[in-house]
């Protein structure tokens, strides 16, 4: 028997980290299932081939962060007038032309959450999944690795490297939602920096601001049986939630309005 659950503040379905992990896992089975279908170079040769070049998309990542303001120098947004326009979608990586990434990303591509110790809104494309599986810390299997390459791989990671445009998200401040009991809990909130970088000359074209809130009513589900400790982490996870939705919906308007750019974030 399950019980709906709702309190004031309180939060929505754990869709960050669950997301986070369903997106690798279906970065690494896509993968496999390519170098299952033939072709003459096995997986790990292809990425071992592309390996250099994305070894200096992650030093030209470190390069941006280290260019950057120092944090809290964004007041106002700043539009940019771009050509070509920053093309994405969350969905539909073949055809876009921008990797939206956080800031810590730039520092370690492979980094990843631990509970809610950094603010990740799962956004980044085929840039950043490609520095991961041509990096040091491969998610890879090795059989799958060791099977042959289907030509797809090779063209996501064209696709990849010729990105023009890099949107690099950085939080100033970031307070994650902590349940007091598993009625209450303390809200959460972040104010987020976004930097527009033309990747070909590593150059800031454009930044915004806003900030992100957790929701203020939630409901959260519970089964017969669950211990006090076990509702009261539901109810942390469902608050958290309700800030990574919150933040995902105020970025994409303005992206749109600092670019003029297309996003589909959904």
């Amino acid at each position: 028997m399950r019980k709906q659950r709702e309190y004031t503040p309180s939060g929505c379905l754990r869709e960050g980290l669950t997301q986070s992990r369903m997106r690798l896992a279906c970065a690494v089975s896509l993968a496999m299932l390519w170098s299952g279908c033939g072709g003459g170079e096995t997986t790990r040769q292809v990425l071992q081939r592309y390996g250099p070049q994305f070894n200096e998309r992650r030093q030209q990542f470190k390069n941006i962060a280290g260019s950057l303001p120092a944090p809290g120098g964004v007041q106002d947004a700043s539009p940019v007038n771009l050509s070509p326009r920053p093309v994405y979608d969350e969905k539909h990586h073949s055809s876009n032309n921008t990797e939206i990434v956080m800031y810590d990303q730039l520092i370690d591509p492979d980094i990843r959450s631990e509970g809610h110790n950094r603010l990740d809104l799962i956004l980044s494309g085929n840039l950043l999944t490609a520095m991961q599986w041509t990096g040091p810390k491969n998610p890879m299997s090795s059989e799958g690795l060791d099977r042959r390459s289907n030509p797809d791989l090779e063209q996501e990671l064209k696709q990849a490297l010729g990105e023009q445009y890099l949107v690099v998200l950085r939080p100033v401040k970031f307070v994650a939602p902590v349940a007091t009991d598993e009625n209450t809990f303390t809200p959460g909130t972040a104010d987020i920096e976004g930097y527009i970088v033309n990747l070909p000359d590593q150059k800031v074209v454009g930044s915004f601001r806003y900030t992100a809130q957790s929701s203020a009513r939630v409901e959260y589900s519970s089964r017969k049986g669950d211990t006090s400790a076990a509702r009261q982490s539901q109810l942390e996870e469902f608050a958290y939630s309700s800030l990574y939705e919150d933040a995902r919906k105020k970025l994409k308007p303005l992206l749109e309005q600092t670019t003029g750019g297309t996003f589909a974030i959904d």
